[in-house]
């Protein structure tokens, strides 16, 4: 045998195996926190949770007000870049 098929020998079972488990179904992370009522409300209106969604999470960050600061104008930058986007997406 060469050397190159005992090393695949040997990593065949290890790989197996980790593919397995990543292939394992789960549960979904936030499956409790999941509000159907608040979702389905919103059918039929204009969704403007995501305008300048970016900009919004940065500031509710939970770190010191100074570390926010050279956050903010990269987030605007990038919002306005994207507003046309995330105006469609609030159609949806």
């Amino acid at each position: 045998m060469s050397m190159r098929s005992t090393l695949l020998h040997r990593c065949a079972a290890p790989l197996l195996a980790l593919a397995l488990l990543t292939a394992a179904p789960t549960a979904p992370a936030f499956a409790d926190r999941y509000d159907r009522d608040r979702y389905e409300d919103r059918r039929g209106g204009y969704n403007d949770e995501y305008i300048f969604i970016a900009t919004k999470s940065a500031l509710d960050l939970d770190v010191h007000p100074v570390a926010k600061v050279p956050l903010v104008p990269f987030t605007l930058i990038l919002d306005l870049v994207a507003l046309p986007f995330e105006v469609i997406a609030g159609v949806f």
